[in-house]
């Protein structure tokens, strides 16, 4: 086996683990939540699936911490409170993992190179030419389009976490404010949806790019012809600092 080099710690590997758990479950749970609101055939998906949290939920109801009233919905209605209360306790587990992440990270802030190497017009030529014109890459650790994605979720979720706690506790804010934070909670979800599969093509669809997986859910490391080829100002870099 060739050489391998480091690009993952194991916190940013158990990050990524974890977050894919808890996105799993708020994109599921958010979608039985507003099931009714969507078009068929999957509005009917979702709320198939909404009876059949419902059903088995309705014999431990009261264990659940359902009122009286909750415990008396239908399957349907109970199956989407479940779904609901999976969902803010997902939510809290998603920003328990970034909080962890994060702290992690602070140490080594003076490292992150936020602003692309050689500047955002370079940064651009760099995603075209490799994309598009398939030309060798000229890219750092990370890409203008990851750098943009890594702030987009940190950004998005931040504002799905706010407004999702604005809509919990409801009626400590106008009706107004509670409406403007669905509105925005909903385009947010849809967005971070469609951002998530384009992340997953991206990684799984393009043969180029799966050494990365390894690297990202396994062992933290990718070999060091790959890093050279992919990732060359990276490499260059870790090299003038060994």
């Amino acid at each position: 086996m060739g050489k391998e080099v480091k690009l993952f710690s194991e916190l940013e590997i158990w990050a990524h683990k974890h977050a894919i758990h808890f996105a799993a479950a708020l994109i599921l749970t958010g979608l039985i939540v507003s099931a009714n609101s969507l078009p068929d055939p999957l509005g009917g998906f979702f709320e198939w699936l909404a009876y059949t949290l419902g059903t088995p939920a309705s014999y431990f109801a009261e264990a659940l911490g359902l009122s009286p009233l909750e415990q008396s919905y239908s399957a349907y209605s109970l199956g989407v409170q479940v779904a609901r209360i999976v969902h803010r306790l997902a939510g809290i587990g998603m920003a328990f993992i970034g909080l962890v992440w994060l702290l992690g990270e602070l140490p080594r802030a003076r490292k992150w190179q936020i602003w692309p190497e050689g500047g955002l017009g370079a940064a651009v030529k760099n995603l075209i030419d490799y994309y598009v014109g398939k030309k060798e890459p000229r890219f750092g650790k990370y890409n203008l389009g990851q750098k943009l994605w890594i702030i987009g979720v940190v950004v998005g979720f931040t504002l799905l976490f706010i407004t999702g706690i604005i809509m919990w506790f409801r009626d400590s804010f106008s009706q107004s404010v509670v409406n403007t934070a669905h509105t925005l909670h909903t385009w947010l979800a849809w967005i971070s949806i469609a951002g998530l599969i384009i992340h997953i093509y991206l990684a799984i669809g393009i043969p180029e790019h799966r050494p990365m997986l390894r690297a990202m859910f396994r062992t933290g490391t990718a070999p060091e012809e790959f890093v050279k080829k992919h990732h060359p100002l990276y490499y260059e870099k870790i090299r003038s600092e060994d």
